[in-house]
């Protein structure tokens, strides 16, 4: 699957799970209060958007493997609230990864984060495959 340019997902309307969110922050080491900033990477394995990554990934003979990712917000989320997430795939050849650039709004079009996910494209050679 090339992803020249970009592949661009979404707007998806998803909504931050208010007992989601407070056990995502329980077992970050939050108190559960607020919305852990990194509570967005839940969506990223919606199965709408993870399953193109994973086509990706089944085409290519790799397997993905979280190199890092970094979140920028203008204002909080909300629990129980939602969000319009957008995603932007594109691929590294050196090193091979697959680079997932979001954005958090809200319905109405107000920015409230931006996210980047980094996946080395790790090849199946080693991990059981035939190739």
């Amino acid at each position: 699957m090339p992803l020249e340019p970009p592949l661009a997902l979404g707007p998806f309307r998803l909504r931050v799970d208010p007992a989601r969110a407070a056990a995502y922050a329980r077992e970050t080491g939050g108190d559960g209060a607020s919305v852990p900033l990194a509570y967005p990477a839940v969506w990223l394995a919606e199965p709408s958007l993870f399953s193109v990554v994973s086509d990706l990934c089944v085409e290519l003979d790799v397997v993905p493997v979280h190199e890092s990712q970094s979140f920028a917000y203008d204002m909080p989320l909300v629990a129980g609230e939602s969000y319009d997430l957008r995603v932007t795939m594109s691929r590294e050849e050196t090193p091979p990864r697959l680079i997932m650039a979001a954005t958090v709004a809200t319905p109405g079009g107000e920015s409230c984060a931006r996210i980047e996910t980094l996946l080395r494209l790790v090849p199946r050679a080693g991990f059981g495959s035939a190739s």
